[in-house]
């Protein structure tokens, strides 16, 4: 009876996003101008989104992670955290705008963003886990990418409709932008904070050391992300520096996060919640 519960409330929470979602696009309030800037732009996010699906999948069956328990992930990212941060960032932003303070005005989303969203981004996560649970790291972590990817294209969406009213240019620009910068984006914070936190809860009485460590790619994340939003990362050099330093350093963090699932996989046959 408690699974069916849970089951309804993740399909609510699912409906109530894909209308969330999608609403802009089937209300009719779009000219027929911004139909094909969308449209151009959903083909060029394609040029990241179906090859990152073709090497989810090929993890998928590698690594034995069920279908089902990753499409829960998925569409917990693309349709449950899009819309539930959406809503909280500009709660957020709007009080945040109240108080005038310069400061925290140019750190807003430095500081919002991942507080807001690497926390939603794990909703899916845990209706998968608790719907379809999984039986070793690697598959846990492939989790939180499958929902960290989800994300990234509902969030990738909704800056293509933000940036329509700046104009055409800016807006083929906007999303080539993000293309490019998919190779270090939410699906890999998630697959950080996923792994950290599942660390972290199994190994908290158990072994200090492995706690220690998921507490690292945990919070790794959330300070990816922050740096990322600051201003830090706008710094322009002659050689472009900062955001290919940051791309390169959370790849790595990232390898180092699946190289302890895959060592951990090793001495352990299942995991269990």
């Amino acid at each position: 009876m408690k699974k069916k519960i849970i089951s309804l409330l993740y399909l609510i929470l699912i409906c109530i996003g894909i209308e969330y979602e999608t609403k802009t696009y089937t209300y009719g309030e779009l000219s027929g101008k911004a139909y094909g800037v969308i449209g151009l732009a959903a083909l060029l996010a394609l040029l990241y989104i179906v090859p990152a699906f073709l090497l989810i999948f090929y993890f998928r069956k590698k690594w034995k992670t069920p279908l089902f328990s990753l499409a829960i992930a998925f569409l917990g990212g693309l349709f449950i955290a899009g819309w539930t941060s959406a809503l909280a960032n500009t709660y957020i932003h709007d009080g945040v705008s109240t108080l005038s303070i310069s400061w925290l005005n140019d750190l807003e989303s430095a500081i919002v963003a991942p507080l807001v969203e690497e926390p939603l981004k794990l909703i899916g996560v845990a209706f998968a886990l608790y719907l379809i649970p999984v039986k070793n790291f690697k598959s846990i972590l492939l989790l939180g990418i499958g929902a960290g990817f989800g994300f990234q294209i509902s969030e990738d969406f909704s800056y293509i409709l933000s940036d329509m009213s700046e104009g055409f240019s800016f807006a083929i620009s906007g999303i080539l932008g993000r293309v490019f910068g998919s190779i270090a984006s939410h699906w890999l914070y998630t697959g950080l904070t996923t792994l950290g936190l599942t660390l972290m809860i199994r190994y908290r009485k158990k072994n200090a050391s492995n706690f220690r460590t998921g507490l690292i790619y945990f919070l790794a994340a959330f300070i990816l992300h922050f740096i990322w939003n600051s201003p830090l990362s706008s710094i322009e050099t002659e050689i472009p520096l900062v955001r290919p330093i940051l791309s390169a350093l959370a790849i790595f963090i990232f390898f180092q996060a699946y190289q302890t699932a895959a060592k951990l996989d090793k001495d352990q046959l299942s995991l269990s919640f």
